[in-house]
């Protein structure tokens, strides 16, 4: 992100935002496991980053590429429109039992509208829609898009899914910039306008949280865990992104990088 100023939060305190931060505390945020944050302001132009390192390190997306992917079924016109349903398929998708006891995976299992199929992160509707998008427009709007590494050779329906498509949380707050700003190649703002509000999580008297998880056991087999997006709140829009590298899928139970995204927005004095 050139002609920015940077703020390390890795080694020692500093301004961030007008609020003196204790760097150890946001290092206590991360416990036992290795991550990294970055957290954009668009009011100043300014954006910190904890562990810095580690923030400009390529991952597997995973899940958090449903935010292109719905862009890019949007522009492509193989979604029609925001009140598409992709429809299960129970032959190719039998129920499972055990993903039938845990969240999200027991909602797939049934129709589900663009918005529910993003907030379930169902796979395979998304596998279907990069199928029917097809190689080469795919590799055009990836491309395009300039989203992390750009490359999709692992295959057409899983290149996001612990593949060859690698992207930095650096390179995340980027994209999710264009996006806010309505400044990606080849979208139009409406389409740009519909996936941001897809994307609305949680909305509270203090702020709007928007966002997109993801995981894979992508590192070394150990599960990254990604939450991205932004929040805004009284004093302006502020664009995050946040991955936690943790031994299994076990760690990320219960909303584990949400709600390890909200602690880090509280000790920045973000969110109270």
């Amino acid at each position: 992100m050139r002609n920015f100023l940077f703020y390390s939060l890795f080694f020692f305190p500093v301004y961030s935002f007008g609020q003196n931060i204790d760097t150890i505390k946001l290092k206590s945020c991360f416990g036992q496991f290795v991550g990294g944050v970055s957290i954009y302001d668009l009011n100043t132009n300014k954006c910190i980053r904890y562990n810095p390192e580690h923030c400009n390190k390529r991952f597997s997306p995973c899940s958090t590429f449903k935010i292109p992917n719905t862009l890019i079924g949007l522009q492509s016109g193989v979604i029609p429109d925001t009140g598409f349903v992709f429809k299960y398929d129970s032959i190719m998708h039998p129920k499972d039992s055990t993903k039938l006891a845990n969240e999200p995976f027991k909602h797939w299992y049934q129709d589900l509208s663009l918005k529910m199929a993003f907030k379930y992160s169902c796979v395979w509707d998304y596998q279907e829609l990069a199928r029917n998008v097809g190689l080469k427009k795919m590799k055009k709007y990836v491309t395009d898009l300039n989203y992390g590494n750009k490359d999709i050779s692992s295959g057409l329906d899983s290149f996001w899914l612990c593949g060859s498509l690698q992207i930095s949380i650096n390179e995340q707050i980027d994209f999710l910039k264009r996006l806010y700003l309505y400044k990606l190649n080849g979208i139009t703002d409406n389409n740009i306008q519909a996936v941001k509000d897809i994307m609305l999580n949680e909305t509270t008297s203090e702020y709007k949280l928007y966002g997109k998880t993801g995981s894979g056991t992508c590192v070394d087999h150990k599960a990254i865990g990604w939450y991205v997006g932004f929040i805004e709140t009284d004093s302006g829009m502020k664009i995050f992104a946040m991955n936690v590298i943790v031994n299994s899928y076990a760690d990320l139970k219960n909303n584990f990088q949400v709600q390890l995204t909200k602690k880090l927005l509280k000790e920045l004095e973000i969110i109270n």
